[in-house]
């Protein structure tokens, strides 16, 4: 399993140049196509490329995986593995022509119910991201560990907010005012996966959203775990890319993070068949 795990890894990342130049050039493009999903959700011509092109890479290469996708690609394959895929993360980011947007290729296990392999690249800030369960957790090729804060008074966290924002304006409000009461500062990226990633470096001390997709966490979630963070829900329940809030931490500050998490929305109640 290992080995087809490494063997995953190397030619997606060898792959990863492609995919990069084509979202920078995409990007840079006068009339970039861009479309609504909803009326704040958008989609534009380089996650349906993006997406396409990775697609097409396992499908030729790998034809027995199993294939999510956000832009709506399934595929029922064959074996336990099953590729978790956001082709843009960050897509507001992207279409208003910012540099924080990433690509996001996480491979879970589907018979241990986990996530064993994750790559997230932010292609305008020349950063790739990778780790492997149990080989540690990496930037550019170099390991990475999650800070050492121990106050949240010391902490710089990051949050990140639901496209549904008028269905969880409880939550969001009030999780965000008790964290800017505890904590030094509060950023927000747009970007879940970076937001994670920065965790995993020791960049943010914490980070937490509601209402996330698997592909939104898939991939980084595993790169914070290997960098020795932690992962749950708000209310400190198992971590699940099946569970639409998350909490991450540097494990360090993680009961401290969520004994402020007061505040669980009727949504996301539903969400947890609560």
């Amino acid at each position: 399993m290992e080995r087809d795990i490494t063997k995953r890894f190397e030619h997606f990342h060898a792959f990863l140049p492609k995919i990069q130049a084509f979202l920078i050039e995409t990007q840079s493009k006068a009339g970039l196509k861009i479309n609504k999903k909803g009326p704040i959700d958008l989609v534009t011509e380089a996650d349906l490329g993006s997406e396409k092109m990775v697609i097409e890479e396992i499908r030729r290469f790998f034809p027995d995986d199993h294939i999510m996708g956000e832009e709506g690609t399934n595929y029922e394959g064959k074996n336990q593995y099953r590729w978790v895929i956001d082709p843009v993360d960050g897509t507001t980011n992207y279409a208003h022509r910012l540099p924080l947007y990433g690509i996001c290729l996480g491979l879970e296990n589907l018979e241990a119910n986990r996530i064993d392999m994750g790559i997230v690249s932010f292609p305008a800030l020349k950063d790739t991201y990778h780790a492997i369960r149990g080989k540690g957790a990496f930037k550019n090729g170099e390991p990475i560990f999650v800070s050492q804060t121990s106050e949240l008074i010391d902490s710089l966290v990051s949050t990140g907010f639901p496209y549904e924002k008028h269905k969880r304006m409880e939550s969001i409000i009030e999780n965000l005012r008790s964290m800017l009461l505890s904590v030094r500062d509060v950023r927000r990226t747009g970007v879940a996966s970076l937001d994670l990633c920065w965790v995993a470096e020791g960049r943010f001390d914490a980070y937490w959203e509601e209402n996330l997709k698997p592909w939104d966490m898939a991939a980084a979630s595993i790169i914070v775990e290997e960098a020795g963070g932690k992962l749950s829900t708000f209310d400190g329940n198992e971590f699940s890319i099946s569970v639409p809030n998350l909490l991450a931490s540097n494990s360090i500050i993680h009961q401290k993070m969520i004994n402020r998490l007061s505040v669980i929305s009727p949504i996301v109640l539903g969400e947890f068949g609560i």
